[in-house]
């Protein structure tokens, strides 16, 4: 049977069936960018050091990238709508916690809490979103996978925004309070008709051994491990050589579980012989290391060695959340993902050797310039290095297949942060911009080099496939 193409009517309910997953998103990346205007207050109302702030910071990213692919695998075993609510109720149990915090201990707790339970909206949407066009016989229209791609994009520019109301109207506590009523509105969204899935009728047939073997622990835990240990290389270099010969040593045990495994939680066999599978994985770590750069990048040099205002940096980025807001939703037709990476990466190349040639005397008309390019690239990259992951994902493995998606976007965006970390020591000065402008071409070298793959590929990837009964 071949998926036949979207037709409205036969898509009844598409907004209400979207509302919780796209407010679901959009939790994860508001609650980072909040946190970044109310650190320095949290802080001083428990009296901790100013570095105790990263406290805050990392927990929220390591549990988010382990948390993304074990919350897929857990969508591709049971029912995704029900891992969708559970995530939303350990999001509200993270509000509660942080609001009712008796000490500092506890908001790293709610801080925990907010990445396990966040980690499970985008590879629950990805699953549902499958399944629902699945089971119409329909292709999946554009536009659904670009409001889920945009969704955090939005909370993303408007995240600082809110954070800063918050805590002038009511305090620290308002960042984490937040979070109560944004979950309740989602779990009212939420609320359907009961359904049942083929996988959940075979899973109710079997023991609780039996599904506890399928969720392949040991897998889940080695590669917890490897990512740990790899994730503690980047963002604390002491004792570098011991760090990464644990990644490594974690990595080999994880590779040889997970070929005996006859279900294994990371498919070996499925990565090793779809180059396209891997080769999204790693543009999109190059892809996120560039933009992570740029964000928070140029703003910093901006202010620092351009006296700029962090008013008037806030507007001449804004262009870059605008385009990038824009292209997501004019592209969601668009099918031809070869084109659409070209032209994002296109735009990267053109946008690095521009910050290569800024300077503290270059006007704000030029950085502008550099900004629309990298929005343009995230608007476009986004949405299609998204559909050409859709299109190559198994069946059975789209939750942990997307949620690996995520994680592998975390470690382009701490490898960004390790670089900025280092790079602006001593300030945001031209020379340093220059050297993560070299390192940002240095990374398009291997986009390119991971882009290659699909114009050797035969079939064209295209989200509406067929489906052979």
């Amino acid at each position: 049977m071949i998926f036949r193409k979207t037709n409205k009517n036969n898509d009844k309910g598409r907004t209400k069936f979207l509302a919780p997953l796209v407010l679901g998103n959009m939790l994860n990346p508001l609650n980072s960018t909040m946190l970044a205007t109310a650190v320095l207050t949290i802080v001083m109302a428990f009296k901790q050091e100013p570095g105790a702030g990263a406290l805050l910071i990392v927990p929220l990213y390591f549990t988010s990238a382990i948390g993304q692919p074990l919350m897929g695998r857990l969508c591709d075993v049971f029912n995704p709508g029900r891992i969708n609510l559970i995530g939303f109720l350990l999001i509200l149990l993270s509000g509660i916690v942080g609001v009712y915090a008796t000490n500092f201990n506890w908001l790293i707790v709610s801080r925990i809490l907010l990445g396990l339970g966040s980690s499970a909206a985008y590879p629950s949407s990805i699953t549902l979103i499958r399944r629902r066009y699945k089971a119409l016989k329909m292709e999946v229209p554009g536009i659904v996978l670009s409001i889920i791609a945009i969704a955090g994009q939005v909370s993303l520019v408007f995240g600082p925004f809110l954070g800063g109301i918050l805590l002038e109207s009511f305090g620290w506590k308002g960042i984490f309070f937040i979070n109560i009523p944004l979950v309740l509105i989602g779990l009212l969204l939420s609320i359907k008709k009961k359904s049942h899935s083929k996988i959940e009728n075979v899973q109710r047939n079997k023991t609780a051994l039996q599904i506890f073997k399928d969720l392949d622990p040991l897998g889940l835990v080695l590669f917890s491990s490897f990512l740990f240990a790899f994730l503690m290389a980047l963002l604390y270099p002491s004792y570098l050589y011991v760090k990464i010969a644990v990644a490594i040593i974690f990595l080999i045990a994880l590779v040889i579980v997970e070929l005996k495994h006859l279900n294994p939680f990371i498919n070996i066999k499925v990565l090793s012989l779809n180059m396209l599978l891997n080769t999204t994985f790693l543009r999109q770590i190059g892809i996120n290391f560039i933009i992570y750069l740029v964000l928070y990048g140029l703003p910093q040099w901006m202010e620092q060695s351009k006296h700029i205002s962090p008013s008037k940096v806030g507007l001449i980025m804004l262009p870059f959340s605008l385009i990038a807001m824009g292209l997501s939703l004019a592209i969601a037709g668009n099918k031809n993902y070869k084109v659409l990476l070209t032209v994002g990466v296109s735009c990267i190349i053109i946008a690095t050797i521009g910050i290569f040639m800024l300077n503290t005397a270059s006007p704000v008309y030029f950085i502008v310039g550099i900004t629309v390019l990298i929005g343009a690239a995230l608007g476009i990259l986004t949405v299609a290095n998204q559909a050409t992951l859709y299109a190559e994902a198994p069946d059975d493995q789209v939750g942990v297949c997307f949620g690996l998606f995520r994680t592998v976007g975390y470690i382009g965006a701490i490898l960004a942060g390790s670089s900025l970390k280092h790079q602006f020591k001593a300030g945001a000065t031209d020379i340093g911009l220059h050297s993560l402008a070299l390192f940002s071409l240095i990374a398009c070298g291997f986009i390119v080099v991971f882009l290659l793959p699909l114009f050797f590929k035969k079939r064209k990837i295209e989200v509406d496939f067929e489906v052979t009964i």
